[in-house]
């Protein structure tokens, strides 16, 4: 497909770039290089699309109502983490770096603890649900506020979120205490 027909392919579907990049699985950056011919579409890409648009409506339907119940997932990327814990002054609240890709997410705070655990989109409750566990070194903060003592600390952090694009607040549970968690979508990771 020339430069043109991709925008037109998807113009004749109804989807955005993003949408699509959503669909097929790739970044929408992947789809803007594809629409403006700096780099070349993929064999399987241009098939997929022709196939689109030969579904009938009600096909066609289904698969777009895929793109909609992903439109509210987090993005994979990198994400700063805003915290404040409501039961113990933090004048400052803390901070967290987090990359998330394929439902898995990785990160680190400014005191040093790190952070791993999964995410998933619950379709019922359509918002996004995140388990972690995070590893407090000696002497460090939680995200409580409290010290973590000499040995430091393990804490498990769950919490529920809208799609972030490209902010999105919550109070996260983390061991029993309420935390206010901001986060900020960075921008998508390299494929």
């Amino acid at each position: 497909m020339a430069k043109l027909s991709i925008k037109a392919a998807l113009d004749r579907l109804g989807l955005k770039q993003s949408e699509f990049a959503r669909l097929i699985e790739v970044s929408p950056r992947t789809v803007s290089f594809w629409a403006t011919g700096e780099s070349s579409l993929p064999g399987p890409v241009a098939a997929y699309l022709r196939v689109l648009a030969m579904l009938p409506p009600a096909s066609l339907s289904d698969e777009l109502r895929r793109v909609k119940g992903r439109a509210k997932m987090l993005d994979e990327g990198l994400y700063n983490v805003e915290y404040r814990s409501t039961c113990v002054e933090m004048p400052d609240g803390g901070n967290a770096l987090a990359v998330l890709r394929n439902g898995k997410i990785l990160g680190s705070d400014r005191w040093g603890g790190v952070f791993m655990g999964s995410y998933d989109f619950d379709h019922a409750m359509e918002r996004n649900s995140v388990h972690l566990r995070m590893n407090i070194p000696p002497e460090g903060v939680l995200v409580t506020g409290f010290h973590a003592g000499e040995e430091g600390a393990t804490i498990d952090i769950v919490g529920s979120f809208e799609r972030a694009a490209p902010v999105t607040m919550a109070t996260a549970n983390v061991g029993g205490f309420p935390v206010e968690v901001t986060m900020t979508y960075l921008g998508p990771l390299p494929n």
